[in-house]
């Protein structure tokens, strides 16, 4: 075969290009108007779009103005959401709403959604990506880092969550207008003896919507799909927890979730199972750091910190979102703390799934015993632990909180502190019982501020060291903590109280368990006096 010269193969090229180009130009032309009466046909077809990314745009601009979602923000609050998550929520119900009045007023619900996407990310979505692109410092005072992947993969899911408040507001809109506009047009047409005729419609324009019609779903169900991955963590632990890490800290994959680096190569992170006679010969789990020395030295035992969760919540939120063994990393090496064993332990029950780490009424789930004597047993024997009341901790947050001062007001034998970080102090749910003598009985028993009135509880209190830490701005948990101090400092109690701005959310959870381990575990025995 001959060869094919270079000025051969430019002279076949050149002429295929130009009419390619030539057609482009053509079809371009074709499109833009040439005269007044093209121009005019272009603007009322564009018009209906640019209408509802108007009205779509003008919808939330309105709600926000007029500080329509003003009582859904304080009702959040007062549910003790945090800050960070009541502007997400109140910006997501935002975009959902700007959906919906823009797809009312133009029955045009993508251009609706449009619009109300633009006012979601220009308001909520650019100032957090700038706002979070900046960390700040852990909740030990340790200079912190962003995550690049955890950092995308949040603003990933915020978007997607945008997008889906805004078509779902903009689907209910559109069919809202659909049943009342749309009728009440066809009736005023009909009142006016006007009649309507579109023509023939070429075969581009008979397919175009359908087209469309199916893209968008298409586009819709994959932003679901790759939004809803994240979206629960997102409102149940805030949309900055997770992407930032302590210099220097590297990422162990497999406990937590949502990647988050925890013990930055200094202590080790086991999970294990246990049997728990307690909840029927189930077997149970949990995570446990060992502090560094630990397999360095084979005589020597240490304390143990027991971390109840929340709900909901499991094992791995302490050592990850509550990044305890960070914390405890960086306070022992500068000597704040004494070495301690971590042990995070899992309360979701068989039975009842909000346990609230006690005994339930009825007798069918022993959560209490299961923490007290089988996990605690379990981890006395299997690991070289200091196994005496004075040097175990138990501490948690919300119903972790509640959980933790519950159990050691009913076995200070067993545990020599408590800590509670955004915990409540009274029984809440059916667990407990309904009314009644006895059950009033019960639900007394398994209230801390009730039950330290008691001579149990009066006897307990003088055993154990209390660290009650609330947020000022968590609503009824913050007035239940105060009130619970009051009752405890009455007693004569060994207590410290830890304040911090803000409410209901894992920053300040970190931070008060950080702050709870130079008081519970400080280095050398030596115990900060009581606040």
């Amino acid at each position: 075969m001959g060869n094919i010269s270079t000025g051969d193969l430019s002279s076949t090229i050149r002429p295929f290009v130009k009419r390619r180009l030539t057609r482009l130009r053509k079809r371009i032309q074709s499109g833009l108007p040439h005269s007044r009466a093209d121009a005019r046909r272009l603007a009322l077809a564009v018009a209906p779009s640019a209408l509802a990314v108007f009205a779509g745009i003008l919808g939330p601009l309105l709600l926000l103005w007029l500080g329509v979602l003003a009582p859904v923000d304080d009702g959040l609050a007062n549910l003790g959401f945090d800050a960070e998550r009541v502007l997400l929520i109140e910006r997501v119900l935002c975009a959902l709403l700007g959906g919906f009045i823009g797809a009312g007023l133009s029955g045009r619900r993508f251009g609706a959604a449009v619009g109300s996407f633009m006012v979601y990310g220009f308001f909520y979505l650019l100032p957090f990506a700038r706002h979070a692109a900046h960390p700040g410092l852990s909740p030990t005072g340790d200079r912190l880092v962003l995550i690049p992947s955890a950092y995308v993969g949040v603003l990933t899911t915020l978007t997607c969550l945008g997008i889906i408040a805004a078509a779902i507001g903009a689907v209910l809109g559109g069919a809202i207008a659909e049943l009342l506009f749309a009728p009440a047009g066809a009736l005023a047409a009909a009142l006016l003896h006007t009649t309507r005729h579109d023509g023939p419609r070429s075969t581009q324009a008979r397919y175009l919507r359908p087209a469309l019609t199916l893209g968008t779903g298409i586009v819709l169900t994959v932003v679901t799909i790759a939004g809803a991955n994240g979206v629960a963590a997102v409102l149940t632990d805030g949309p900055t927890t997770g992407i930032y890490a302590p210099v220097g800290s590297v990422a162990l994959p497999g406990v937590s979730p949502g990647g988050t680096p925890i013990a930055p190569n200094r202590g080790t992170l086991q999970q294990g199972h246990y049997e728990s006679p307690a909840l029927g010969g189930l077997t149970r789990s949990y995570i446990i750091y060992l502090p560094p020395s630990y397999s360095a030295d084979s005589t020597t035992r240490y304390p143990t910190v027991y971390l109840l969760h929340g709900s909901p919540g499991g094992p791995p939120n302490w050592m990850a979102e509550g990044q305890a063994p960070l914390s405890e990393d960086s306070l022992v090496a500068a000597h704040k703390m004494r070495e301690a064993i971590l042990v995070a332990a899992d309360g979701r029950g068989p039975v009842y799934r909000t346990s609230e780490w006690a005994n339930s009424f009825d007798g069918r789930q022993r959560m209490e015993d299961a923490i007290v004597t089988d996990l605690v047993g379990y981890i006395d024997k299997h690991y070289r632990t200091l196994p005496n009341a004075a040097d175990r901790v138990i501490a948690g947050l919300s119903e972790g909180g509640f959980g933790a001062v519950n159990i050691a007001l009913h076995h200070p034998d067993v545990f020599g502190a408590a800590v509670s970080a955004g915990g409540y102090f009274t029984a809440e749910g059916p667990l407990f019982g309904g009314g009644g003598l006895l059950g009033n009985f019960y639900r007394a028993y398994n209230s801390p501020l009730l039950y330290i009135s008691s001579r149990n509880g009066q006897r307990a209190v003088r055993q154990l060291r209390f660290v009650i830490a609330a947020g000022t701005g968590d609503g009824h948990f913050y007035t239940g903590a105060v009130t619970f101090v009051q009752q405890l400092r009455a007693a004569h109690a060994d207590v410290t109280v830890i304040e911090l701005p803000g409410g209901h959310s894992w920053t300040n959870w970190a931070t008060m368990l950080a702050r709870a381990f130079q008081v519970v575990e400080a280095p050398n025995g030596v115990k900060p006096k009581a606040t």
